[in-house]
């Protein structure tokens, strides 16, 4: 009886070992996924140190987890991240910041553009969101949560979100846009194009770059 009752207490073990992730499993997991984990945590707080606070929380508590299976801990992780962003960022009190003045329609419509979603990824623009708006936009947009569920973890309604989403996403591609219609004028007025151009040598040749 004490030999069946111990081979099934450790096929049970065994069956946990492979189905849910273990301490080592998380140490390695976040190991591998440091850049993007520390990328994901600066755009939900835009500051280093809230940054590496928010993943020292956020790993603690995934070391302390032992009911998440291996094939989610990725998950689990990133949205722990999420998680202990929205408590450093906010605190106890989720009121909307007073720089937010704009209003949006009720429907969440992307506002016509050239650029993807996913090409805005990186853009420093994101930094320089509202704090909701910042949240609301790296939850939703990057992160893909629907719009209910970001309610839920911001403790708001979802036409706040939904009008956060517009608001940012119209900024950061405005954003974009700016820069990148900077950086062709920038390139339009170097001296190199210039000569190509034959405003700077009538030879109609555009030189060498040793020049």
């Amino acid at each position: 009886m004490r030999s069946a009752l111990k081979f099934r207490s450790n096929q049970f073990k065994s069956i946990r070992e492979d189905t849910y992730a273990s301490m080592d499993d998380f140490q390695k997991l976040f190991a591998k996924e440091m850049t993007d984990l520390f990328r994901l945590a600066l755009h939900l707080t835009a500051g280093a140190e809230k940054a590496e606070r928010c993943l020292i929380l956020a790993m603690r508590e995934c070391l302390a987890n032992s009911a998440v299976s291996k094939e989610w801990a990725l998950t689990w992780a990133r949205r722990t991240v999420v998680r202990n962003a929205i408590r450093l960022v906010l605190g106890t009190g989720n009121a909307t910041p007073n720089d937010i003045k704009s209003e949006a329609g009720p429907d969440f419509r992307l506002p016509s553009s050239e650029y993807r979603i996913e090409a805005l990824r990186d853009s420093l623009a994101i930094l320089t969101l509202p704090q909701f708006d910042r949240l609301v936009f790296v939850i939703c947009v990057l992160e893909h949560y629907s719009v209910p569920d970001c309610a839920l973890l911001l403790k708001r309604p979802p036409k706040d979100i939904n009008d956060a989403c517009v608001r940012a996403i119209n900024w950061v591609i405005s954003a974009e846009e700016r820069h990148r219609n900077e950086s062709y004028t920038a390139l339009s007025a170097s001296p190199l194009v210039a000569r190509c151009n034959g405003v700077g040598e009538l030879d109609g040749s555009c030189g060498s770059l040793l020049d």
